[in-house]
């Protein structure tokens, strides 16, 4: 029951810790954020398999780090300086197809590591590049030369039309009842789509979305 309760309470306090750090991606993480992963990780797993000490021995101090977290995402979001501080600035590594070599040593970042990110964002010659910034994440951000970048409709000088999100009326079979009254659209009209497409039953539909030009996209389970 011991061991129980200790794994609970390490979950319990690996979430909140979650929670603290707000739904970013790892790669989003700012140097703090990070530090107080990998410090929180080991006194959670500690929590959990350490039954000689007591549990307050770790509890204070992972609630210790949540609140440091916290107390600098605070201050991050309230002050530039602060910010600066605490999770970096920006530093362009490329200006006009040359590399800036003494702005790549304040990063520590080696000339194979660069072209590795800019492979990563599948650009392979500098010359296609403008700038190239290195994000406090460690993201590389390229903006490509005029001649290199793709083609959208606005330099094509083309008329587009609002697409909205497609709403789902159908999910594994079952109605979504909320969609179909939002929509004001019957079930007996989603039933003439399907039996149009050779569907007899609602229950054979994995998905069915309709967009906003009245398209009807249906995914059936069994697909073959």
């Amino acid at each position: 029951m011991n061991n129980i309760l200790r794994i609970l309470l390490s979950f319990f306090m690996l979430w909140l810790g979650l929670r603290v750090l707000g739904k970013k991606q790892i790669g989003e993480l700012s140097i703090y954020n990070v530090a107080t992963i990998a410090a929180v990780g080991e006194m959670a797993s500690s929590l959990a398999t350490d039954l000689h000490d007591s549990p307050f021995n770790f509890i204070f101090p992972l609630l210790g780090y949540f609140l440091l977290t916290y107390l600098m995402t605070f201050f991050s979001l309230k002050s530039r300086f602060a910010r600066k501080v605490f999770e970096g600035s920006p530093t362009i590594v490329i200006s006009n197809g040359k590399i800036l070599e003494q702005n790549l040593k304040s990063l520590r970042l080696s000339i194979e590591n660069l072209f590795i990110k800019l492979r990563e964002e599948k650009v392979f010659n500098l010359k296609e590049i403008e700038f190239a910034i290195m994000e406090p994440d460690g993201k590389l951000s390229i903006l490509l030369k005029p001649l290199y970048r793709t083609i959208t409709a606005e330099n094509l000088h083309l008329t587009t039309q609002y697409e909205g999100l497609p709403t789902i009326l159908v999910r594994e079979g079952r109605f979504e009842e909320e969609s179909l009254k939002r929509l004001g659209i019957t079930k007996s009209w989603i039933m003439t789509q399907l039996h149009a497409q050779n569907v007899s039953e609602i229950s054979e539909v994995f998905l069915a979305q309709l967009d906003t030009s009245g398209q009807l996209y249906i995914d059936l389970i069994t697909d073959w």
